[in-house]
């Protein structure tokens, strides 16, 4: 149990640190507002067709902000310390930020499409949890993890078995549309990582070309 925390905490990187430091305040924030009934934070972030379409835009990623309760705040965050803190050593800082706010915006937009006009509002940071373990198997895909007890598999195994199982809780729990929405984010994720991809590749590749052009100049 020592070392597993010690793992654990080896995992809060800076980025993810101030990740955990702002959900946690904003879910506070959101039990206090209601408790006092001063404000409702709820009703001012969390996601719904009408109010987005409306022109209230920042609700499409701000709804990740708020979680749905107590253990699905318990829940991401500890996925988001095991998987952000593993993608933060391959990126930056505010890489792993905006990756984050692709992917929320990415179900955010899924709901809104889907559920153009229904009240039924959105929360929670499940869709992210789902770009970082598509980021996960993009990045270390190829990858061998021993899990018990199911022994050695890649990274890329774990992540669809992992995606395929949440899946399906959300859509004997809460219906196709919203396993839709919640996969929305993980479909984003790999769009913008595969884009990011190309994109890399092609400017290095004209690099590439141009120092050859130069040394034949020479």
């Amino acid at each position: 149990m020592r070392n597993f925390w010690q793992r654990f905490l080896a995992l809060l990187t800076p980025g993810v640190q101030l990740l955990l430091c702002l959900l946690a305040a904003m879910y506070l924030a959101a039990v206090i507002g209601k408790w006092v009934r001063a404000f409702d934070l709820y009703d001012w972030l969390a996601l719904s067709g009408p109010k987005f379409w409306s022109g209230q835009i920042w609700r499409l990623a701000s709804y990740a902000l708020l979680p749905v309760g107590i253990l699905d705040f318990v829940m991401n965050s500890v996925a988001l310390v095991m998987l952000g803190g593993m993608l933060e050593r391959h990126w930056s800082r505010g890489e792993l930020w905006l990756y984050c706010v692709v992917a929320a915006a990415g179900a955010g937009l899924t709901k809104v499409v889907l559920q153009f006009s229904s009240p039924l509002p959105l929360t929670g940071a499940a869709p992210t949890v789902f770009g970082l373990l598509i980021a996960w198997g993009f990045l270390c895909g190829r990858e061998n993890i021993s899990l018990v007890p199911f022994g050695e598999m890649t990274v890329w195994k774990l992540v669809v078995v992992a995606g395929a199982i949440s899946f399906l809780i959300m859509f004997f729990t809460a219906g196709l549309v919203t396993a839709i929405i919640m996969a929305g984010g993980g479909l984003t994720g790999f769009v913008y990582l595969w884009l990011k991809h190309k994109w890399l590749m092609s400017r290095a590749s004209s690099v590439i070309h141009s120092e050859r052009i130069n040394r034949l100049e020479l």
